[in-house]
């Protein structure tokens, strides 16, 4: 799976944007046979801790497959990612 959109949300400070792509392409470097194994339209959640430098972040990951039913399914392979408890970035994948 690979990276095909990245959306921030307004509150994301420009500074955190590219650890948010880090965070993201170390999920799927981590979890990618997790992710292959879920059935279509099912969601994999995990909880990991960053540190940086000075500042330790807290990182949830909820990726939702694609497929499922007609009206509850995904339409894409999307990965929400929550920064500090706030939801920062969804990143679409192919």
């Amino acid at each position: 799976m690979e990276i095909k959109k990245v959306m921030y949300y307004n509150t994301v400070p420009q500074f955190l944007k590219p650890k948010l792509n880090y965070f993201a392409r170390d999920f799927l470097n981590d979890y990618f046979d997790q992710v292959e194994d879920i059935e279509a339209g099912s969601n994999f959640e995990v909880e990991v801790e960053y540190e940086g430098d000075l500042e330790v972040y807290f990182v949830k990951f909820i990726f939702s497959k694609k497929g499922g039913g007609v009206f509850s399914g995904n339409s894409e392979n999307e990965l929400d990612i929550y920064c500090n408890y706030e939801l920062s970035a969804t990143v679409i994948l192919e």
